[in-house]
């Protein structure tokens, strides 16, 4: 092909080839090697005119190379993306990349990234998250955003990895890191994330701590702190789980307010008795919630059997089945 038009043409429609498998990565830097090669000295050959047209063809690409640029990364199946010569991404999340062939940073909000960067061929690259910067200059990696953080695993080379939550380091191949949310946010989101996959209670405990510590006065706290009432009342710390109930209790937005003071009252009931319950359940009765009522009776039958009388019987007709039941037997120790 002696026109160099069309040598132009056949060298900017040809596809890259894809780079979506480790061992591929090298075969296609020596490919990469071996044709500007041979460019080169197609150029010599070509003569003046000919080593003219090579050169503007250079430059033309050494301009692509350069510019920079932006790409909007937002897929729910695994898609493939070519970025320059010597980078090769499959993803299936949402995220941005911008910068050139040689420098690119990639915003990941989540799901999951797989890069090749071919090595030692002069690309830096950088993944940020909310939890992670994660810096490559050449080697097959993967970053996976979800509620338990930022995962980062390396199938090939090293990456310089730095957590928002203190922990910085190297990681090699067949190695792997969890850079954890330092938001109470992303640390309620984490908790739900252990909660649901059966995570270690200790595990567990330490992100509704951290949680707690980190969050301010609302709704976030809140879950927060009903999350781990519940896990301190799963492990008997009974004192602790009541104490999260009441720091629950004293904030302003409390959507489950009813439900924490029943968890509590009859958690104090089981564990403490009487005494320990009859706040919990005092508070119940007077909302109008009518078994609590019946309890608090059942308390008060030996230290205020009048009072307990007057109970069972004023909240005897809004009762079902099972508590009026309950009710009535209680009333006919009171006769």
């Amino acid at each position: 092909m002696s026109d160099p038009t069309q040598l132009a043409n056949l060298l900017r429609d040809t596809p890259e080839p894809d780079i979506t498998a480790p061992d591929r990565v090298w075969s296609r830097f020596e490919r990469t090697r071996t044709r500007r090669t041979r460019l080169r000295w197609a150029g010599v050959a070509l003569g003046a005119s000919g080593l003219a047209v090579a050169v503007a063809l250079l430059f033309a690409s050494t301009n692509t190379a350069t510019a920079e640029r932006e790409l909007v990364l937002s897929s729910d199946i695994v898609t493939s993306h070519q970025w320059g010569e010597r980078v090769a991404l499959d993803v299936v999340g949402t995220g941005e990349i911008s910068g050139t062939d040689d420098a690119l940073t990639v915003e990941w909000e989540s799901g999951t990234l797989e890069a090749s960067v071919v090595p030692h061929s002069g690309v830096a690259m950088s993944v940020r998250t909310d939890e992670a910067t994660v810096n490559v200059v050449g080697t097959i990696f993967s970053v996976k955003r979800d509620l338990l953080g930022t995962t980062i695993g390396v199938n090939e080379g090293r990456v310089q990895v730095s957590c928002e939550d203190g922990w910085t380091g190297i990681l090699g191949a067949e190695e792997t890191h969890i850079c954890q949310p330092t938001s109470a946010t992303g640390l309620l989101g984490r908790s739900e994330a252990l909660i649901d996959a059966g995570a270690d209670s200790m595990v567990l405990q330490d992100t509704l701590n951290r949680g707690i510590s980190v969050a301010a006065d609302g709704p976030i706290l809140g879950e927060l702190l009903v999350r781990r009432m519940q896990l301190n009342a799963d492990e008997g710390k009974v004192d602790d789980a009541l104490q999260d109930a009441e720091r629950y209790l004293q904030m302003d937005e409390t959507a489950r307010r009813e439900q924490v003071q029943r968890f509590a009252g009859w958690l104090a009931l089981g564990s403490k008795g009487c005494d320990a319950a009859t706040p919990w359940l005092s508070a119940l009765h007077e909302a109008g919630s009518g078994p609590e009522t019946v309890l608090l009776a059942e308390c008060l039958s030996t230290t205020d059997p009048e009072r307990a009388r007057a109970l069972l019987v004023a909240t005897l007709p809004s009762l079902d089945e099972t508590w009026s039941d309950r009710a009535v037997r209680a009333l006919s120790t009171l006769q």
